[in-house]
């Protein structure tokens, strides 16, 4: 039989052409950046094809829940799929917290958080999740601004009034929502930036503080405006300061206290939305926009306004900045104020 030998020069063209033929197959098999893009972007327009989770880590009437509901009920509607609010509340916002930073990240399990989120870290010598690396910011939705009222029967009618009152040797006890929460830390910092007595009154909740001042059992509180105005406006209660950038539409006439003379009272409190830390970008983007468009349009905003809070709305990218800025104001108020949340 003949042996046939292919020659030296064939066999090195036909490696190197079953190696391009290998590479070709490589490349189908493996789809390279602007393919997966390709893919997000098309999950994206097809999203949401299924009922949208917004976790509250707080109970079903508190100030996140209700802001949760009036944005998940207009997205509902503008999608016609169904956004179910989930309240998952206790230990401090952790679990809520933790479930999502667990969660399947494709846009259908959405923690709709509070400020706490990102005061944790500084409170306590252990939290379950890390908020720059499990999730991903999608808008910044609404403040909440907060207002310090005394009685209406209070001999006190300024701020500086109070100031006066507190430096004496009886501290003036002002009430919160508890140990670790937003409205002690207000309160610890202002007794330090003002150098005044205060004695701290933690609450289970902030409508049970609120029933301790219209009680006669505290002398001050620090509410949400929301929760405070009926009784500011009824008589009950009198404002004497806000914990706002600038003065709340709600209480025009009440000063903050900036412009009192005490710039460390700035840090507002705030509700967002935040996906799985892998949801794809398509769908983080599509969810931001869906969000801002609902608070611009329709009467979501006017609702929120009512109920005391500021919508706002925000890029992605702005709501990230927006969170690093805030976590070290906070975590400075805290370290300076002393306060360690229990455990």
């Amino acid at each position: 039989m003949m042996k046939f030998r292919m020659h030296p020069g064939v066999m090195r063209r036909a490696g190197w052409f079953g190696l391009a033929v290998l590479g070709l197959a490589g490349m189908l098999a493996v789809p390279g950046p602007s393919q997966a893009q390709s893919a997000a972007s098309a999950a994206a327009q097809g999203y949401p094809n299924k009922p949208v989770r917004f976790v509250v880590p707080g109970a079903a009437g508190g100030g996140t829940d209700r802001v949760a509901r009036i944005v998940g009920d207009r997205l509902g509607q503008a999608w016609g799929i169904p956004v179910v609010v989930e309240n998952r509340a206790g230990g401090s916002g952790f679990i809520a917290s933790e479930h999502i930073a667990k969660s399947p990240a494709d846009g259908y399990s959405i923690l709709f958080g509070f400020t706490a989120l990102i005061q944790a870290p500084a409170l306590f010598a252990s939290v379950p999740y890390d908020w720059e690396k499990d999730f991903a910011p999608v808008s910044l939705v609404a403040y909440a601004p907060v207002v310090l009222v005394v009685p209406a029967s209070s001999p006190i009618k300024t701020l500086a009034e109070y100031v006066a009152a507190a430096k004496g040797s009886n501290p003036v006890s002002y009430g919160s929502f508890g140990i670790g929460t937003s409205f002690h830390i207000y309160g610890e910092t202002f007794q330090r930036v003002a150098g005044i007595n205060l004695l701290h009154v933690p609450y289970k909740g902030e409508s049970l503080s609120l029933t301790g001042i219209l009680g006669g059992q505290l002398q001050s509180n620090f509410n949400s405006v929301g929760i405070s105005t009926p009784h500011i406006r009824s008589g009950k209660l009198r404002a004497l300061a806000t914990v706002t950038p600038q003065r709340s539409k709600i209480l025009p006439e009440v000063p903050t206290f900036a412009e009192l003379g005490y710039p460390k009272m700035d840090a507002v409190g705030w509700f967002g939305a935040l996906a799985p830390a892998a949801t794809p970008r398509a769908i983080v983007d599509k969810l931001s926009a869906d969000i801002n468009r609902t608070l611009a349009q329709g009467d979501a905003a006017t609702v929120m306004r009512d109920l005391g809070f500021d919508p706002v709305g925000t890029t992605p990218q702005r709501f990230a900045e927006f969170l690093k800025g805030d976590a070290l104001k906070w975590k400075q108020m805290i370290q300076e104020a002393g306060i360690k949340a229990s455990e």
